[in-house]
């Protein structure tokens, strides 16, 4: 007999303020378990006869929206809990704190590749289980894990049932989780283990050794032979221990590494090179002539939100430390240009391009500012300042007016409307005639400036036809190139053409 519960069902015919009021005397806790209590048996009683006695599973092969579009039949099939407070309780036991919920250890596995976190075995274990609730019965996480396995490889009832009824993130979690828990399990505890958690002062002792020795230096005589040498030691002693995995979540990042797909071939190329990619820019003839303060206008353009699976980033490149070098190679090129008022826009540009390529250096504003300082100091001419190979040669793009007058109050959330800028082909000499609806190819195409600096730049890195990308762009409602990665397959593209 449970008095307290009692007394709340007799209150139900109240409205809330009053059933709290003739409860007022009661610990506000105890309030709150009764309510809870009463909540749960109502939840229970509405899912029951949504069930109505249905198999569930087979519910979900037959109609597999119907379960997706119900959360706690979805996590019935799953075998989640309809709790999401004991669901989370579980994950921080689990995790060791290290997820606070089931939505970010999901988040946090599934994107692993641009940001990684020190998960144990079994984070990874239970996101592949779909966080099967365990704290509800008695098999163990390892049994229901081995389970899923079976399931999976025999292609039962339920393991399709699940498939079909899983989001795109849990998909690609667990496929994460799939490719990681063969090689964490294949780890010593000692192979578990950097350098910091083997000998988490040992850094710091090398930088007071190296003190020391710098500290031990005669004023008069300078830096001895035996006080060199043993300062370059420790300076090699601390670059290597540099390169080497500092803890367990720079293991991880390692063994990601080694069981995740290769990144694509040109992000290779940029990763290997450490050169900068991107592409020379221009403003068209049109928006030169406008009176916009041109740095303060693109650089708010420039710091906006873009759809999802366009740019760079939404690529898989093996680790935050590549995303981290990739972000930091990006780049955008803007030579100090002058419209030459006598020739075709088109002509001109091209014809400027051409040089600039031939002469192989980077001539931009900031490219002057610090010429300047260097000359002021050395007195000579710096020639060392050349135009990184990653910057394409057969493209240039164009900014147009229309572009930056859409864009010009756009805010930091805002995506571009419109959002192409012009792709010109710096060797086109006007044989690749075409006509698609009215429409002649002109050796230039429309780009979503999301796809720049990712597949566009791939497509033209590999050789692909820009006549034939224009093509495609014809096909697209706004007459626009744009390309997506795929969205399972993060390594990959939709057809550029």
């Amino acid at each position: 007999m449970d008095p307290n519960l009692e007394l709340y069902r007799s209150l139900l015919h109240l409205i809330p303020s009053q059933r709290r009021h003739r409860m007022a005397y009661l610990p506000r806790s105890e309030v709150i378990r009764v309510e809870t209590i009463v909540q749960d048996e109502d939840n229970t009683k509405r899912l029951e006869e949504t069930i109505a006695g249905r198999d569930l599973i087979q519910v979900a092969l037959d109609n597999p929206s119907e379960i997706k579009g119900d959360g706690q039949l979805k996590n019935i099939v799953l075998g989640r809990t309809n709790r999401l407070e004991d669901e989370n309780k579980m994950v921080r036991r689990i995790t060791d704190n290290v997820a606070s919920s089931s939505s970010s250890l999901i988040h946090y596995i599934e994107n692993f590749d641009q940001f990684s976190y020190a998960l144990n075995l079994d984070a990874w274990k239970l996101v592949y289980c779909d966080i099967y609730y365990v704290d509800r019965g008695n098999a163990t996480l390892q049994e229901i894990y081995e389970a899923r396995l079976q399931e999976e490889d025999l292609q039962t009832p339920a393991a399709r049932a699940r498939e079909l009824v899983r989001d795109n993130d849990l998909k690609r979690a667990r496929r994460n989780a799939k490719w990681m828990i063969p090689a964490i399990e294949g780890l010593s505890e000692d192979e578990k283990m950097g350098w910091a958690d083997k000998d988490p002062d040992l850094m710091d002792r090398l930088y007071e050794q190296l003190r020391l020795v710098v500290e031990s230096f005669n004023q008069e005589r300078g830096i001895g032979e035996v006080e060199r040498r043993k300062m370059m030691e420790i300076q090699e002693e601390i670059q290597e221990l540099n390169l080497k995995p500092r803890d367990y979540r720079d293991i991880l990042e390692g063994v990601w590494k080694r069981v995740s797909p290769a990144p694509p071939p040109w992000l290779q190329h940029i990763l290997q090179t450490g050169e900068q990619f991107g592409f020379v820019y221009y403003r068209s003839r049109e928006l030169y002539q406008t009176r916009y303060n041109w740095n303060s206008v693109w650089s708010r353009i420039r710091n906006t939100s873009s759809p999802l699976r366009v740019t760079w980033s939404s690529i898989h490149c093996q680790g935050s430390k590549n995303w981290m070098s990739l972000h930091s190679l990006e780049t955008e090129n803007w030579p100090i240009f002058s419209p030459n008022e006598e020739l075709a826009e088109d002509d001109d540009l091209r014809k400027h391009f051409k040089k600039y390529c031939e002469e192989n250096r980077s001539k931009t504003a900031e490219d002057e500012k610090k010429n300047k300082k260097k000359r002021k100091r050395k007195n000579i001419e710096d020639n060392e300042n050349l135009l990184s190979p990653g910057i394409l040669r057969n493209t240039f793009i164009v900014i147009p007016l229309e572009f930056v007058s859409g864009n010009l109050n756009i805010e930091e959330r805002d995506t571009y409307d419109p959002c192409w800028v012009w792709a010109y082909d710096a060797d086109w000499d006007g044989s690749d005639e075409v006509t698609v609806d009215g429409e002649k190819y002109e050796g230039r195409v429309k780009v979503a400036k999301w796809s720049l600096n990712s597949w566009f730049y791939a497509a033209r890195w590999e050789g692909v036809s820009l006549r034939d990308m224009w093509l495609k762009a014809q096909r697209h409602p706004d007459k626009y190139w744009i390309c997506y990665t795929k969205e399972l397959e993060e390594w990959d593209h939709e057809p550029y053409v």
